[in-house]
């Protein structure tokens, strides 16, 4: 009982900092110069904090960093770019994951820049409308199945489909034609999620 209190108290913690966090970022997507864009923030679910300590047991709580997360929606990756350098300057930055440059195996695509507020790590997430268009099909997937696509959790039917999708939105956004092979691919591995996800409601009570 007294861990749970340490958890919750931890999480509450990043709150201030989280509001903090939020606001620099609307300065910087002001700063530079981006068109109206959408701005959310929160703090990881108690439930989610729990799961992800018993998933990886040598995580510590004090060096959990997406416990208080804000994201930005921008328009194109040019001003992802921006917005990341600038907030690369700020003081208390203290690392970057590029998933644009090297996207998950469920080809989830955005970046994350960790800053620190009042001692607290804050994840910021930046992603274009059409990566944040992908990121959102996949978590209402994932709460259909009780899984964690977009970290690459879950059957290979649909995580399959979700990465080559990935991969065609990624061309069409840098202003690419999707070759056709990639289109058929699309085709049979959407057949294929398809079954599965049929599949799986008929299993459900």
């Amino acid at each position: 009982m007294a861990a749970l209190e340490v958890v919750d108290h931890f999480r509450a913690c990043h709150q201030y900092p989280l509001i903090k966090a939020t606001n620099g970022l609307r300065s910087t997507i002001r700063t530079v110069g981006a068109p109206t864009i959408q701005v959310s923030q929160r703090l990881k679910r108690f439930p989610t904090i729990l799961n992800k300590l018993t998933r990886e047991p040598t995580m510590k709580l004090s060096r959990m960093q997406d416990i208080g997360g804000c994201r930005a929606v921008v328009p194109d990756i040019d001003t992802v770019r921006r917005a990341q350098r600038q907030l690369e300057r700020r003081r208390g930055y203290k690392r970057t994951s590029d998933y644009v440059a090297e996207p998950r195996s469920s080809g989830y695509r955005g970046v994350h820049v960790v800053v620190e507020y009042d001692t607290r790590a804050i994840e910021i997430q930046l992603r274009t409308r059409v990566m944040h268009e992908w990121a959102i099909s996949v978590e209402k997937l994932s709460y259909r199945l009780s899984e964690d696509l977009k970290s690459g959790v879950g059957p290979p039917e649909v995580i399959d489909l979700y990465q080559v999708v990935s991969e065609a939105m990624a061309l069409e956004e840098r202003g690419s034609q999707v070759p056709d092979d990639l289109l058929e691919l699309i085709k049979s591995k959407s057949q294929r999620a398809v079954e599965y996800l049929a599949a799986n409601d008929r299993r459900q009570p």
